[in-house]
């Protein structure tokens, strides 16, 4: 996997929504996801910031989730509230939902345990 391709992964951009999100082709997306060719700086820039940004909600989000009597099961259908328009794609939406929950436990966890 190349890099860019485990870029957009962490981002929880489908090559479309990548394409979409960057303003190129989706085949300059595939080329650049086996590594055949590599991405403008600007693609990393914006990348970098759309990665910012879902950790900023993802942290925002983290806040109002309250894990305390519910079981682990449980886990994978709670959500975090992210706003249609907070982010630019329905899977960067995702990723931030995955990192607030994640980010969550780790926080709950820690209080736990002192």
């Amino acid at each position: 996997m190349s890099v860019f391709k485990a870029a957009i992964v962490a981002c929880g951009l489908s090559h479309r929504e990548a394409a979409e999100y960057l303003g190129v082709s989706l085949d300059s997306v595939k080329s650049w996801s086996i590594g055949r060719v590599n991405p403008p700086m600007r693609v990393w820039v914006m990348l970098a910031s759309l990665f910012e940004q879902i950790q900023l909600t993802a942290y925002e989000a983290a806040e109002a989730i309250d894990l305390e009597g519910v079981p682990a099961p449980a886990f994978n259908s709670t959500k975090a509230h992210i706003a249609e328009d907070a982010l630019p794609a329905e899977g960067a939406r995702h990723a931030a939902r995955a990192m607030a929950l994640l980010t969550a436990i780790t926080e709950q966890a820690a209080l736990l345990r002192r």
